[in-house]
């Protein structure tokens, strides 16, 4: 019984073996023969002129219907042909367009495909494929930095940043639209000291710009400031003759923010306060006190007296 069961599992095999075999005769058989059938490719431009970039709006596909055998068809289904599309050499001085004709088009892919395969009915008529001038402008720098200061430290100058300005280098319909560029966000806090530090660009996401420099610098001074106080006279403007006034009070305590630096250079010659008689009130009888002069050096000024009250004389 077991000599039956193992003569029944022999032939079983047998029959499998040449069945796959006359399966892998049939394929071989089938796949030698030549078919026509319609194939996709994808298309790779290279090599486009210098002063010109590729447009956005070229063809990126074609399909062509192609004789060749069973095998050749099966390893292109497998890996989707490119077709390579060398642009320098069909480019015109100064053109704006290269145009290539269907000639032309199915000896390039019939070139770049296996050896004896027949290429026609390409989708295609003509390709054609746009180009844009390359240009360069010079675009300022936006620095993207918030800055704070320690307590009592702050600068006396505006954030220098260099270079200013970049060259922005590509297509000109995509230049048109870049009117600054601008700095990485940068925080800088608790600032008791001057900076001087390196700073990224933001890059334009359009590959097809590039920039003369991808970094800059920033360069701020810092500097310690305090409190200084200074007692002014008042004048009077625009005062009629004949009139004679008494001002209530004559003097103000004027405040104000100086650095440290520029402390002992602040006196009383660089300031001149002033009323203006034409500008009174005259229903409550006062003027309003106005620093005509002052230091370009001092911030955050305040007065002891927000108005000044007067008498007249005739």
């Amino acid at each position: 019984m077991l000599k039956k069961k193992k003569y029944k599992s022999a032939k079983v095999k047998s029959f499998l073996f040449f069945l796959l075999l006359a399966a892998l005769f049939w394929s071989l058989t089938k796949f030698s023969k030549e078919y026509t059938a319609s194939l996709s490719a994808s298309l790779h431009y290279e090599n486009p002129p210098a002063t010109r970039v590729l447009g956005e709006d070229n063809p990126t596909e074609l399909s062509f219907d192609m004789t060749a055998s069973g095998f050749q068809f099966l390893l292109y289904e497998l890996k989707r042909p490119q077709v390579r599309i060398n642009v320098g050499n069909y480019y015109k001085k100064n053109a704006a367009q290269v145009v290539i004709n269907k000639t032309e088009l199915a000896r390039i892919i019939s070139s770049q495909l296996e050896q004896q395969i027949l290429v026609k009915n390409i989708s295609l008529e003509e390709l054609r494929i746009s180009l844009s001038e390359v240009i360069s402008k010079k675009v300022p720098l936006h620095p993207q930095v918030s800055i704070t200061f320690k307590e009592g430290f702050n600068t006396t100058d505006s954030l220098r940043i260099s270079p200013d300005s970049v060259q922005v280098t590509g297509p000109a319909p995509q230049l048109d639209s870049i009117q600054f560029i601008n700095t990485e966000p940068l925080l800088l806090e608790n600032i008791d000291s001057d900076i001087d530090r390196e700073i990224g660009l933001q890059i334009p996401p359009n590959k097809k710009l590039s920039l003369s420099t991808t970094t800059a610098r920033i360069v701020l001074n810092a500097e310690e400031f305090t409190q200084k106080e200074l007692t002014l006279p008042i004048s009077v403007v625009n005062v009629p003759e004949g009139i004679s006034l008494k001002l209530i009070p004559e003097r103000i305590v004027v405040t104000f923010i100086v650095s440290v630096s520029d402390f002992n250079t602040i006196d009383l010659k660089q300031f001149r306060l002033i009323c203006d008689f034409a500008e009174r009130n005259q229903e409550e009888h006062f003027m309003i006190p106005k620093l005509k002069e002052s230091p370009a050096n001092i911030r955050n000024i305040e007065f002891s007296e927000k108005k000044i009250d007067y008498l007249v004389f005739k």
